[in-house]
Order: C-alpha cells, then sequence, then structure tokens
C-alpha cells in the first residue's frame, strides 16, 4: 500500500528527489502520545490510544497495530489506511474498530471490545507519515479480572456446641481480593491464599460458639478489588437451633366447680419451632377436654373429676422438655352461704345509709336550736336593758321634782332608789313589778307640803312613827353581798337593843343603811354604788 501521493510506478527519481528535498528543509519530526499502561475490566470495553502531533504540513497516511507476543514475535491487530479504510485480522474481528470513524489519522485510538485476560500485553502502534516517514508508540495493557465472592455455609449450628465454623467466604480475581467480615456476633475469623496463572483466590473462614441470642443475626462477607465500583456484600441469617425451658400457666387457687372458660397453656420456644403435646398424669385426659396447640381448653364447666397432674411436652429436633401443672378444684359453696353472705352485705349498707341520715338529721337539729337560743337570749337582754334604763330615767326625775330640805322626801327617796338598784339584779316579770310599787311609795310621800322642813334626827323619828308602811318596803330594801336575810334580822336585832318586836319593824332594818356624822344622818354606800347625800341629791 503506497503513501498518499504517491502512485505505483512513479519513478524512483522522483522519490529520491523529494527525500533530498525533505532533507534540505531541515524540518523537525512530529509526535507519538501514547500511555504507558492501560487497564480493563475484565468483560468490559477499554480504549488504546495513540495520536500523533502531526506538523506543518504533514500527514498520517497509515497506522498499523500491533501486539507483542512471547519470544518477541509480533501479530498484527489491525491496518488503519487513509484511502482503503480500516481491516482488522481475523482473531480480532468484531472486537477491533477505530474509535474515530472518519477523518484525519492523527487520533489513530482503537477500542477492544469485551476484554479477557488473553489481551493483556504490549501493544504497539507504528504511523507512516507524509512525508515525514514512520513513528512508533508502546503500550501495555493490563486486564483486571474482578472476583465473584461466594458464601458457603457451615455446619447445622446448635446451641451448646463448641467453637463452630459458621459459614466460609471465597474471592477469586486478578489482582488477588480482599475479604473481611461485617457482624455483631461475637467470632474469629482465618483467611487462607491461593495463586492461579492469570488470577489468585482468597477463602475466609468465621467460627463462633453457637447460643440462642445469635439466631437471626446478620453475618456479612465483604469483598473489595480495584475492578469493582464498590465492595461486594453477602449476608447470611445465622440460624442457631436451641430449645428453651418448659412452664404451665392458666391454673390459680380460684377453679372451683361449675367455671367456665378454664385453659391452660403451655410456653416453650425454640428454634425450629417446638411442637406441644397434652397429657394427664395416671389417666387419660377428661371427656370435654382438647388440646390445640400449646393450649389445652376446658370446653364444658369444671368438675371434681378434672383434677389431677396434667403434663405439657415441648419438643423440636434439638431436645425434649416437659412442665407439670397441679390442678386443684375447690367445691361449689352452697347458696344459702352466698345469700346469707349478700343479706348481711345488704343490712350492712342499710344501717350505714340510716346512720349517715341520723347523724345529718342531729346536725341539723344543734344548729337550729343554737341559733334558736341565741335569738331568745338577745331578745331577753334587750328587754331587760329597755326596762331598767326606764326605771332609772323615772327615780332621777322624781329626785330632782322633790324638795331639796325635805328629809322625809330624802328618806323615801333613799328607799327607793336602793329598792330600784336591789331590783336591777332580778329578771323576768318581778323587775316591772317592784318598780311599780316602789314608784307607788315615792310618789305617795311626794304629796307632803313642800314647805315643811325637819331636821334629820325629827325626820328619822317621824319615819319612824309612821305605821302605814307597805309590807313590800323590806323587800325593796338591799341585803348586803354575802349575806343571806337571817342574818340582817339579826343585826337590826342588835341595833334595836332587844326591845320587843323591834326587830321585825322596817324602819329599823332600813335605819342600818344610814350613819351619822357630824350631826347628820347620811346613808350608807351599798354595792350598786348608789346613795344620797346631806342634801338629798342621788350620787
Amino acid at each position: 500500500m503506497a503513501p498518499r501521493g504517491m502512485r505505483p510506478g512513479t519513478p524512483f527519481l522522483r522519490r529520491l528527489l523529494l527525500l533530498l528535498l525533505l532533507t534540505a528543509t531541515g524540518c523537525q519530526a512530529g509526535v507519538v502520545e501514547v500511555e504507558r499502561s492501560v487497564t480493563a475490566v475484565l468483560g468490559q470495553d477499554v480504549v488504546l490510544p495513540c495520536r500523533y502531533r502531526a506538523q506543518e504540513q504533514e500527514q498520517v497516511v497509515q497506522v498499523t497495530w500491533l501486539k507483542r507476543g512471547p519470544g518477541g514475535h509480533s501479530a498484527k491487530l489491525a491496518v488503519l489506511d487513509l484511502q482503503h479504510g480500516e481491516h482488522v485480522q481475523e482473531p480480532y474481528a468484531g472486537r477491533v474498530l477505530r474509535r474515530a470513524p472518519e477523518g484525519a489519522l492523527e487520533d489513530s485510538a482503537i477500542v477492544l471490545r469485551n476484554a479477557v485476560q488473553g489481551d493483556e500485553g504490549d501493544y504497539e502502534c507504528h504511523l507512516s507519515t507524509f512525508p515525514r516517514g514512520t513513528f512508533e508508540g508502546h503500550l501495555t495493557l493490563k486486564v483486571l479480572v474482578p472476583p465473584l465472592p461466594i458464601l458457603n455455609l457451615g455446619p447445622p449450628l446448635e446451641e451448646g456446641q463448641g467453637r463452630t465454623l459458621a459459614a466460609s467466604c471465597t474471592a477469586e480475581g486478578n489482582p488477588v481480593p480482599t475479604v473481611r467480615w461485617e457482624t455483631e456476633v461475637p467470632g474469629t475469623n482465618a483467611t487462607r491464599r491461593s495463586a492461579h496463572a492469570r488470577s489468585a483466590s482468597v477463602t475466609s473462614e468465621f467460627f463462633l460458639v453457637p447460643g440462642r441470642s445469635m439466631n437471626g443475626k446478620s453475618l456479612t462477607c465483604v469483598v473489595a478489588h480495584p475492578g469493582l465500583r464498590h465492595e461486594k456484600r453477602i449476608t447470611h441469617q445465622l440460624s442457631v437451633a436451641y430449645l428453651s425451658d418448659a412452664s404451665v400457666l392458666g391454673h390459680t387457687a380460684e377453679w372451683q366447680e361449675g367455671m367456665e372458660g378454664a385453659s391452660l397453656t403451655c410456653l416453650g420456644d425454640g428454634n425450629p419451632p417446638p411442637t406441644f403435646n397434652w397429657t394427664r398424669l395416671n389417666a387419660p385426659l377428661p371427656a370435654g377436654v382438647r388440646a390445640k396447640g400449646d393450649t389445652l381448653l376446658f370446653q364444658r364447666p369444671l368438675a371434681a373429676a378434672d383434677a389431677g397432674a396434667y403434663v405439657c411436652r415441648v419438643a423440636n429436633r434439638v431436645a425434649a422438655k416437659e412442665a407439670r401443672a397441679n390442678v386443684s378444684i375447690r367445691g361449689r359453696e352452697p347458696e344459702d352461704e352466698v345469700r346469707q353472705v349478700d343479706l348481711v352485705s345488704a343490712s350492712v349498707v342499710v344501717v350505714g345509709a340510716v346512720a349517715a341520715l341520723l347523724l345529718c338529721l342531729l346536725v341539723v337539729v344543734v344548729v337550729v336550736m343554737t341559733l334558736y337560743h341565741r335569738r331568745k337570749t338577745k331578745r331577753i337582754s334587750e328587754k331587760y336593758e329597755e326596762e331598767l334604763t326606764l326605771t332609772r330615767e323615772n327615780s332621777i326625775r322624781r329626785l330632782h321634782s322633790s324638795h331639796s330640805n325635805d328629809a322625809r322626801a330624802q328618806l323615801e327617796e333613799t328607799l327607793q332608789l336602793r329598792a330600784e338598784s336591789r331590783q336591777g339584779s332580778l329578771r323576768g316579770d318581778s323587775l316591772r313589778g317592784d318598780s311599780l310599787r316602789g314608784t307607788s311609795i315615792c310618789s305617795a310621800m311626794s304629796e307632803e307640803q313642800e314647805g315643811r322642813s325637819y331636821s334629820t334626827l325629827s325626820t328619822v323619828r317621824e319615819i319612824e312613827t309612821q305605821t302605814e308602811v307597805p309590807a313590800a318596803v323590806p323587800l325593796l330594801l338591799p341585803v348586803p353581798a354575802g349575806k343571806e336575810p337571817k342574818e340582817e334580822e339579826e343585826e337590826g336585832g342588835g341595833g334595836g337593843g332587844g326591845g320587843g318586836g323591834g326587830g321585825g319593824d322596817p324602819i329599823k332594818q332600813a335605819m342600818t343603811h344610814f350613819v351619822q356624822e357630824n350631826g347628820m344622818l347620811q346613808a350608807k354606800p351599798s354595792t350598786n354604788g348608789i346613795y344620797i347625800n346631806g342634801r338629798g341629791h342621788l350620787v
């Protein structure tokens, strides 16, 4: 194949002249741009680059790709010609093609499709240019073989075993891959490697001591390799066979004859799931009692014959365990006792309600009586104060209307005031009667002529000679505090010198309440603080 511009049959002289012309001009040659090493992934396409940087008036007319084999032998892959196109050799037909299907050959890169490990090796790209001649570029292709990890399970795991192989993970590739484990289960691992012609394999084994807590946990094999974009993971769920202890629930001390809906439940867990079997110790299951899985149902009211020991057997491929329940059934209580208990309860409720009602009624009565007595006491006190005020006002008014020198009027008014003072200490209706009686006496005495004037002594004597003194006067006289009426009589008798019957004279008794000072008869101070001075004034 001749270069562009050089036709077959051209005289040799012409070629020689062209070569001499190029040599005479002294122009420099172009540059071939290639990569020293190219990496491909097994089964994927790879680009083998080759580019020529041409000078001015320089042109690539043909490119040849070669693969160098062992012993220096080279095999032709393809030829790219500017005029005649591309030509691929038979072993690579359909796998090699030009990356730039049209245009100049300055970019002479080719695409190697579906790379295999046999494609590894050294490649050359030869460029024929006009008018500069031929140039070469060299590169090395490396094909990566990504691993395909395989997870192999160990023997079945059972609780109680010693150190056991849980799983092994194998990965083969080029270059050698790495293998590691991810899990929350405690354990250890061991790794071994083996080399092959074009690859190497790695196997990692994971060991553990099986336990029921490991059942269902994840065990993941993680493989990393340069030919993988992401790490590959293979996850396995651990399965540990075990059987838990069995127990029976449901029976209580409240079970009695006639009770309905009674049942017993057998508790047991395991892997694989266990089976349940119900039996009765030393006797068959009673009629009307049926086993349904882990539950024993009494489908009728309980009877005394249902008492006994019931056994639940839990089993799987690992082991078998049993649990026992001793069922006791109380006799039915007589209806009379039940009714009696109900009557007693009802009686207690009724008595409590009546007691509460009576207590509320008592509280209401106490409150009403308290309010009534308070009102009555207040009313009596107001009435008493009103009458006492009226009596004192009348006494003071009569005292000022009398003549100041009338000794008899002084004595009468003194007696009247003392009687009123005595009456002030009484309660009830006696207060009003005594006040009216004292008022009548004073009124009678006040009718004497205003012009009469006696000395104190003559006045006393005249009073003594009076025989028409009302019988109520002794009752009006004040009684000294702490003395009985009998003591007053004895005191009056001593003063009269024992003169026959003088101790019973009311005038003499009245005179005991007066004292003589400087020839004047004056009233003694009383307990109520009221007395008459020498001028007849009320003090």
